[in-house]
């Protein structure tokens, strides 16, 4: 390991889904029902139906068909290329950007990641399955909440792991303001202009969540605004900072790594919140109806 700046030398209803597809039928003005693991249906309130491909007939459009689709002779003693082989040569000859050249780019990254891509998506499920249950939950907040919380996930596993945690901070700030409009009459006339940490006081002080989790939620804001708005790299609680800290205990063999590990523990810790908030026993479940 070389050295480097970093390392020394030393309440909507929410149903289960399979990520096949999605449905969405609103309830009522705050509440939702979801079901699968795809997306709600952004445009039109309704249940959005499920196709699953057939084998036989299934079509891939992602597939380059433009270079990998070029006949290549078989010639004794010349081995043939792979279909990645075949597609960096292709590449290295275009000339200028089309469709074409973006989907033999994005064939070639999606091969190279989809190991890492299928680990993280097993570390998703393992936080979120112990909250599983067929009949779903009622998260608050708007359909908003909800794509912020799926989406929140669906770059946790893509690696966009600085797009989680701001997706899982909003999924968790609109969750608690949906559960705290039910008290809008005990609070400040700024409420809806509150934050999460405030957010979380307030809910805290209601009983709708209990201490740890309050902390957790504090924990979730810190990380965040220290992402989101402008800080020297080296104040403490930055993504630099702590990576600095943890260079010579880290096994990253680089600084991108190093800050990769970071930005991947607070994304991680982000969405066990959000999965505790939504999904858990506390937030909506504690609402006073009435």
């Amino acid at each position: 390991m070389t050295s480097s700046p970093l390392r020394p030398s030393s309440a909507t209803a929410c149903r289960p889904r399979s990520l096949s597809g999605s449905a969405l039928r609103p309830l009522d003005a705050g509440a939702t029902g979801t079901a699968g693991d795809g997306r709600p249906n952004r445009r039109e309130g309704c249940r959005l139906s499920v196709r699953y491909p057939r084998s036989v007939e299934h079509v891939d459009r992602t597939r380059p068909s433009l270079a990998l689709d070029q006949l290549q002779l078989a010639l004794e003693g010349v081995p043939p290329l792979s279909a990645e082989e075949r597609l960096e040569r292709w590449l290295a000859d275009q000339p200028e950007e089309t469709g074409h050249v973006h989907a033999a780019f994005l064939y070639l990254r999606d091969a190279n990641s989809r190991s890492a891509r299928a680990q993280r998506w097993a570390d998703l499920r393992a936080v979120q399955a112990p909250y599983d249950r067929a009949e779903g939950w009622l998260v608050p907040g708007g359909t908003e909440a909800v794509w912020l919380y799926y989406e929140a996930g669906w770059a946790y596993v893509d690696g966009l792991f600085l797009a989680a945690l701001l997706c899982a901070h909003a999924a968790c700030e609109r969750v608690l303001a949906g559960c705290l409009q039910m008290y809008q009459e005990q609070l400040d006339k700024s409420w809806l202009r509150w934050g999460l940490g405030p957010l979380a006081k307030a809910a805290y002080e209601r009983d709708l969540i209990d201490s740890a989790l309050r902390d957790e939620l504090a924990q979730v804001t810190e990380v965040r605004k220290v992402s989101a708005h402008f800080k020297p790299p080296l104040t403490p609680n930055t993504v630099m900072s702590r990576a600095f800290d943890r260079a010579e205990t880290s096994t990253a063999q680089s600084d991108d790594e190093l800050l990769d590990e970071v930005l991947h523990d607070d994304a991680m810790f982000a969405i066990k919140v959000a999965t505790k908030l939504i999904r858990g026993d506390q937030g909506f479940s504690r609402v006073r109806l009435y």
